[in-house]
């Protein structure tokens, strides 16, 4: 079996369909792990794989390619998160999978949710990898092009805006 090859390489422009074919179903399921809406992740894909179609040029391989569908994805989707157009799926129809127990980690992104409507876009994208996706710092610098240091200040910065979030939310539950 001969391993397939990256579309494109860092001397030659991409093959923008080799391309889709290699990451479509990656950022599909990123989208839809987001959204929770398979109509809504489809949207987001495609208008993600069309902003770099028109950007086609501008892309040094296929590594900087998915690193710049993924981010440009992750904020299509936070962005649908913030105009209010997220909209949970009840825990008992999402599938049984390893790990925390599915509840957690919806309590983790309606907070999430609730914090992108407040919080400015690098805070968002910075705790939602970090905290629902699970990602380390390193991974999540490379995605958003910045450095792990300000990654780690992003996250910390997130996580006391979160803090604030939750006090404040049982200050008036308990009323």
């Amino acid at each position: 079996m001969t391993p397939v090859s990256p579309p494109g390489d860092r001397d030659g422009p991409l093959d923008f369909d080799a391309l889709y074919a290699r990451y479509g179903a990656t950022i599909y399921a990123r989208c839809r792990q987001m959204l929770r809406d398979p109509s809504a992740a489809e949207d987001v894909t495609q208008e993600a794989f069309l902003r770099i179609h028109r950007a086609l040029a501008k892309v040094r391989g296929p590594r900087e390619a998915l690193v710049w569908l993924f981010r440009t994805a992750t904020n299509l989707c936070l962005n649908e998160i913030r105009a209010g157009k997220y909209r949970p799926v009840p825990v008992n129809l999402l599938p049984d999978r390893g790990g925390p127990p599915p509840e957690s980690s919806l309590a983790a992104q309606d907070l999430v949710a609730r914090l992108c409507r407040a919080l400015p876009e690098p805070l968002m994208v910075a705790g939602w990898l970090y905290h629902v996706d699970g990602l380390d710092q390193s991974e999540i610098a490379e995605i958003c092009g910045v450095s792990r240091r300000t990654i780690v200040a992003r996250v910390s910065s997130f996580e006391e805006q979160a803090r604030a979030f939750v006090t404040e939310a049982e200050d008036v539950r308990s009323g």
